[in-house]
């Protein structure tokens, strides 16, 4: 069975939950980062925000403009996402798995250190929100000992764990809250849409075998 890249998964993401445009004033995200120090309001194009935009074309956040998100298409967004995230934070180095799919979709959300903390919470490595061998023997020795729906689920539950602490109904991200939460459920076994892509997946190979791991093409 043909298991999804790692642009496949984040496409299918990308086109479940992130709206064409957005530009909430409360959504931290909407906002560019300029290199002077400033700030500037302009918004968010399927989930791409201006400093993530800035950053895939190498230029000031400041010189980004509300034209240029709005031009941004569904296929751009992956492509952002699998620069700025997946490439860019040794996501690539390891081995792609389900799991490793809601690590991806968790930092195109919250930030690529905060997917990677909630992966090392649950496979137990140090949570530095970084990439490294520590984290990437971890992951191969839990994927090998552990059923992966039961990993799958507990990553889900790390992860919803999360959006519960920063989404106080008290909190300007009150409103934020069930769409976290639904984003979070939908990639667990239990819903065909997300888990019919992963199902029969299997650790490549034992862990501590010689054999490279997950290095797989990302388009």
């Amino acid at each position: 069975m043909a298991f999804p890249t790692p642009r496949d998964a984040i496409a299918l993401s990308i086109k479940t939950w992130e709206g064409a445009w957005q530009d909430d004033v409360e959504d931290s995200g909407n906002y560019a980062h300029c290199f002077n120090g400033q700030t500037k309001h302009l918004g968010t194009m399927r989930g791409v925000t201006p400093d993530a935009y800035a950053k895939f074309h190498d230029m000031d956040p400041c010189k980004v403009t509300v034209a240029m998100l709005k031009a941004v298409t569904a296929a751009d967004a992956a492509d952002i996402a699998i620069q700025n995230y997946f490439q860019k934070h040794d996501f690539h180095t390891l081995v792609w798995s389900p799991l490793v799919d809601i690590a991806f979709d968790a930092s195109f959300l919250s930030g690529p250190g905060r997917g990677i903390k909630m992966l090392q919470e649950c496979i137990g490595a140090a949570i530095d929100g970084g990439i490294g061998p520590q984290t990437r023997e971890a992951l191969e020795l839990y994927l090998e000992s552990e059923n992966i729906e039961h990993a799958c689920n507990a990553m889900a539950d790390i992860r919803n764990n999360f959006y519960l602490s920063i989404s106080a109904p008290v909190t300007k991200n009150a409103k934020y809250r069930q769409g976290w939460l639904n984003r979070g459920n939908w990639a667990r076994p239990s819903n065909p849409a997300w888990w019919s892509r992963w199902d029969g997946w299997k650790m490549p190979h034992p862990a501590g075998s010689s054999k490279p791991t997950g290095l797989i093409p990302t388009s």
